[in-house]
């Protein structure tokens, strides 16, 4: 494909302290911290219309049509690290830095280059942990009505024979809320069994492996994994098809791990699934949703996937798997939930087998 330059906007967004955080653990724990601290740069990037054009061992190079979506991505960037400052694992995060410059760059087949890239690199490491700086060129395009800046002032980067006349972007009105989230909430089976059986270091490597069966069931997808408590996992998605797709392929990546094992412990669990509002905190997730997915959880039958009724009611490409189901409350009360048809559960699904 032939080379083309456009005027785009770029995105650059790296972890504060990532090295000293993986130098202090192993390292298939470090690959884990670094997924799951990354990912919601990923996921923003993608929900404000960007292109994820390189992984740089601790962040995101992206590009963006709009400058205006540039800087509202990396306004959603800055506030998510500000919100939440521990992996899903409980590994700390100590924030961000984001950039974003305007300019003329050369896209080269799934990569871009030129000076606005390179700009952006230098720039980069000056910037305030949890501050989003961007460049003149930005501010121009998108213009001061949209916006709050405040002049940083020129930065002389290595390399260039002119400063670059920079700005932050102020911060938005900070929300500790998520609105209309799906979460989702599985629960897996015989975890008092295993701790009693099970030697320390045996019963962490069963647990961390399914961890990461929930990293690996979440791929392509609009899912995020919030937080893991002891054999428990809380994630959230956008809409309820997507939870209810990761279900099935958590479901199908056990039962090839089920096959294939000869441990004595396999993995066996039930999901419920609910939406609502999603209150985050420094630590995690919390909130009525929380407590109601967990209500929700209990009284899920073993091996099931069980929707709540308000999830249901957005439910669109899997409607037809799902049947009502009498439940009962932890205080007695019964309520109507919708439970996955076991036809769906017994179904393969090759795309989700690990590579």
């Amino acid at each position: 494909m032939a080379n083309s330059t456009r005027t785009m906007s770029i995105l650059l967004a790296d972890l504060v302290g990532s090295t000293r955080q993986v130098s202090q653990i192993t390292t298939q724990r470090a690959a884990e911290y670094i997924d799951d601290a990354t990912r919601p740069i990923e996921n923003a990037v993608k929900l404000h219309h960007g292109k994820l054009v390189k992984f740089t061992g601790d962040g995101f190079l992206a590009t963006f049509d709009s400058a205006q979506d540039a800087l509202i991505c990396a306004d959603a960037i800055r506030d998510h690290y500000i919100r939440q400052r521990r992996t899903p694992g409980g590994y700390a995060i100590d924030g961000v830095r984001v950039v974003v410059n305007t300019a003329d760059v050369v896209c080269e087949d799934d990569d871009v280059i030129g000076d606005g890239v390179v700009v952006c690199a230098r720039l980069e490491k000056n910037v305030p942990t949890n501050q989003v700086w961007l460049t003149a060129a930005t501010r121009e395009v998108v213009g001061v009505s949209d916006f709050v800046f405040q002049p940083v002032g020129d930065v002389q980067l290595r390399g260039r024979p002119q400063p670059v006349t920079v700005y932050a972007l102020e911060n938005t009105e900070q929300s500790f809320i998520e609105y209309g989230v799906v979460l989702m909430a599985t629960d897996l089976h015989r975890y008092v069994h295993a701790g009693e059986t099970l030697a320390p270091v045996a019963l962490n490597d069963w647990l961390a492996r399914w961890m990461n069966l929930h990293r690996e069931a979440i791929m392509g997808l609009s899912g995020q994994v919030r937080q893991f408590v002891a054999d428990m996992a809380l994630l959230s998605f956008a809409k309820p098809d997507d939870a209810i797709q990761a279900a099935l392929n958590l479901h199908s990546l056990t039962s090839i791990y089920n096959r294939e094992t000869t441990a004595s412990l396999q993995y066996h669990f039930k999901v419920a699934i609910a939406t609502g509002d999603l209150i985050l905190s420094p630590t995690g997730v919390v909130g009525r949703l929380v407590n109601r997915t967990f209500d929700l959880l209990n009284a899920t039958p073993r091996e099931s996937v069980v929707v709540d009724a308000e999830a249901y009611a957005l439910v669109k490409d899997y409607a037809d798997t799902l049947e009502p189901i009498s439940l009962a409350s932890s205080h007695g009360e019964d309520f109507q939930g919708y439970k996955l048809r076991q036809q769906a559960l017994s179904q393969e699904r090759p795309d989700a087998a690990p590579e």
